[in-house]
């Protein structure tokens, strides 16, 4: 086919080359397809990444506010229970000074302590409850006759 042997090496090298530049066109096609699609993963990770940055840092301000309400929360409680014992420990004395009264050795101030109210006493107060304001057990105020 050919008339020497230079002319079919020269021929040979240059369909070799032929196909090693074929074959590396190829593989830089192939590359730049999976160039891309790593790119788009990457900025896709990108975006995951920015989204777990906000959604802690969401998290750590939801955690802040709620370590502040918990605070609050237990200074309401810690006042109500201080209010709760105070007015319990001055029921209990109003309570033992009305004992005292009720069992005391002088006769007139037994006898007034273990009495009712008299009528006219309750509708003064009644009275008095409504012009405060105050209405009955009944929601209603009641005027004296």
């Amino acid at each position: 086919m050919f008339n020497d042997f230079k002319t079919t090496v020269l021929l040979c090298i240059v369909i070799i080359l032929a196909t090693v530049v074929a074959v590396g066109a190829l593989g830089i096609t192939s590359l730049k397809a999976k160039n891309g699609t790593l790119s788009h993963d990457l900025l896709q990770s990108q975006v995951s990444v920015d989204a777990l940055l906000s959604s802690n840092a969401n998290k750590d301000e939801r955690i802040k506010t709620l370590e502040r309400d918990y605070r609050i929360i237990t200074e309401l409680n810690t006042s109500h229970r201080k209010q709760v014992a105070d007015l319990q420990s001055t029921l209990d004395h109003k309570l033992a000074r009305a004992n005292q009264l009720r069992t005391s050795n002088h006769e007139p101030t037994k006898t007034w302590a273990n009495t009712d109210l008299p009528s006219d006493a309750v509708q003064l107060l009644k009275q008095t409850d409504c012009q405060s304001g105050d209405t009955d057990q009944n929601g209603l105020c009641v005027t004296a006759p």
